[in-house]
């Protein structure tokens, strides 16, 4: 039910939907666990007007950690610092490892260390960051950087989500370091990659992963420098490149990450949807493997107490509100309305179960059996209902068949067809006497 996804949204305030200025700093950053490492990078963010060392606007923005490729700058890819940052993004390239005998290694603990630093600016008040960083971080990288961010990403807590845009191996591997990144993932690879194959990078990579929620997406006829609109000594190493152009290229990558970006960084509810349907039509969309865990929780009504399905962290609702303190598997209501249960599946987003109804009477009746035979169900109540609806639901809470009746006398069999519908159903019995819900397979 869309609005109760209102409930839990975080509030970021009236610049939410706002275009923002291009500011622009140069900073070096030292890792004190590295020897005073110097970490150099270009961060990029809304301003209260376009140039450089100008102010940050008013508000708090999440951070994207982007790593560059193999011989390349940060100054390859303003057409990512274009996109996002107006949208209320803090895009952060350091400029270390550019050269051709880069450390993986080095360059991995770089990201990682500027995820943890730039949350660290957000609470230092002689930071020009001071109070407008979010605490959400995305790691992000383009081949070499691709990679170093799984690197990054290995056994480290302070990331919310990552995308590689055509991640290379490294030395050490990212295929290997993948059983310790538990981040949603997902993996931009162009089809026609003559840097990176797919098949001995970016898909070793994805299969590699632990995450509970990672997608691997091709994009037809991609290339691997085209992710970049200044791809440099890129182009040199990918003699024929894919038919795609930059421009598509680069656009539906786009169209890819907003949603993710905007699921994961912002909490924005509805663009988990808006991710499926990018999915589904985007064009110039190749293979798309998934493997992610965000299915809805299912709950039945037992005499009176609804019951969910093997999920966590509950939180109950009854007419789109929260029900204080009820944040069991179970809960035994003593009110008519309608009740359902939101679980974090995936990201700070809940994830709601179909919907239960309860009659203002209350009156929920122990002795109403339901048996399968074949197509068939029967119900069998032990009192009269009146006013008899059955009601057919696929598990997302889609309406498909209605049966109603006039009434049922004691011990009489209601006996109907299970609808032409794949898959498991919910059915719902209502009368003046009674609701009661089952799951049907």
């Amino acid at each position: 039910m869309k609005k109760l996804l209102t409930v839990l949204l975080i509030l970021i305030g009236s610049n939410a939907f706002s275009q923002f200025a291009i500011g622009h700093r140069t900073i070096t950053y030292n890792d004190p666990a590295r020897s005073n490492r110097a970490i150099a990078c270009e961060i990029y963010y809304p301003g209260v007007s376009a140039g450089d060392n100008v102010a940050v606007v008013a508000g708090e923005f999440p951070i994207i950690v982007f790593g560059h490729g193999f011989t390349m700058q940060p100054g390859a890819y303003p057409n990512w610092n274009n996109e996002f940052v107006p949208e209320g993004y803090i895009i952060v390239l350091p400029s270390t490892e550019t050269g051709f005998s880069p450390v993986h290694q080095e360059f991995g603990l770089d990201l990682r260390f500027l995820a943890t630093k730039m949350q660290a600016e957000g609470q230092n008040i002689s930071s020009p960051f001071y109070q407008h960083i979010s605490d959400r971080t995305a790691l992000m990288g383009h081949s070499m950087g691709g990679g170093a961010s799984f690197l990054a990403a290995s056994g480290f807590a302070g990331v919310d989500c990552i995308v590689g845009l055509a991640p290379a191996e490294t030395n050490p591997s990212a295929v290997a370091a993948g059983v310790n990144v538990s981040a949603p993932t997902m993996i931009l690879s162009g089809s026609s990659d003559g840097v990176t194959p797919p098949a001995d990078h970016h898909i070793p990579i994805y299969d590699g992963l632990a995450s509970n929620c990672k997608y691997f997406v091709s994009i037809q006829n991609g290339s691997h420098c085209r992710f970049a609109s200044n791809p440099g000594l890129c182009t040199f190493g990918e003699i024929i490149p894919g038919s795609l152009s930059a421009a598509n290229q680069q656009a539906v990558s786009y169209a890819m990450c907003h949603p993710w970006f905007d699921y994961f960084l912002k909490d924005d509810c509805d663009a988990w949807d808006d991710f499926q349907a990018a999915l589904s039509s985007e064009t110039n969309l190749g293979t798309i493997n998934s493997d992610c865990e965000n299915s809805a929780p299912v709950i039945i009504d037992n005499s009176g107490t609804l019951s969910s399905d093997n999920q966590v962290n509950y939180q109950w609702y009854l007419d789109g509100n929260q029900i204080p303190n009820e944040t069991a598997q179970t809960h035994i209501y003593n009110q008519a309305g309608t009740y359902q249960v939101g679980t974090l599946m995936l990201g700070n987003c809940p994830t709601f179960s179909n919907e239960i109804v309860v009659q203002p009477t209350g009156i929920v009746e122990a002795d109403i059996s339901l048996s399968t035979f074949g197509s068939t169900i029967q119900i069998k109540s032990r009192d009269r209902l009146d006013k008899v609806t059955l009601e057919w639901f696929d598990l997302s809470g889609k309406l498909i068949e209605t049966n109603m009746y006039h009434s049922v006398i004691a011990a009489q069999n209601i006996s109907v067809a299970k609808p032409n519908y794949l898959g498991v159903k919910l059915l719902r019995l209502r009368s003046n006497q009674t609701s009661k819900t089952w799951k049907v397979y």
